[in-house]
């Protein structure tokens, strides 16, 4: 059995994670609806995967689950997809307003990790 290693990437001061999976954001959608389960499954591996490509300790899966400090979490999310995308080199990098985050998360951020994986892969990573 071979393990699959997503590639670790330089950056110019210093080191990005591996990169992460590409999801389709609209059926990310259409199945967290019909299952919470698999929205919870979804949110969490998004999560530790931007986690893991930023290389911060400043994101923690676990409270985004957790009432109320949840809230200030998802406020706080689209800054720090943003320094993804600044990482990973995606150019006029911008990401939706917190509010935006704090309703439609499932939707934006699948969309922007999309984006932040398909410029740090420089463009090599098939759709998923």
């Amino acid at each position: 059995m071979t393990s699959r290693r997503a590639p670790m990437v330089a950056m110019g001061s210093g080191q990005r994670g591996p990169i992460g999976k590409m999801r389709n954001p609209v059926m990310t959608i259409v199945l967290s609806m019909l299952c919470f389960v698999y929205a919870i499954i979804q949110v969490w591996g998004m999560l530790s995967e931007l986690k893991a490509f930023r290389g911060k300790d400043d994101l923690n899966p676990i409270l985004f689950f957790v009432p109320i400090v949840g809230y200030f979490e998802l406020w706080k999310l689209n800054e720090k997809v943003l320094d993804a995308k600044r990482m990973a080199g995606v150019p006029n990098a911008q990401v939706a307003s917190p509010v935006l985050y704090l309703f439609f998360a499932i939707f934006f951020l699948p969309t922007d990790l999309n984006e932040v994986w398909q410029a740090a892969s420089g463009g090599q990573l098939p759709p998923a």
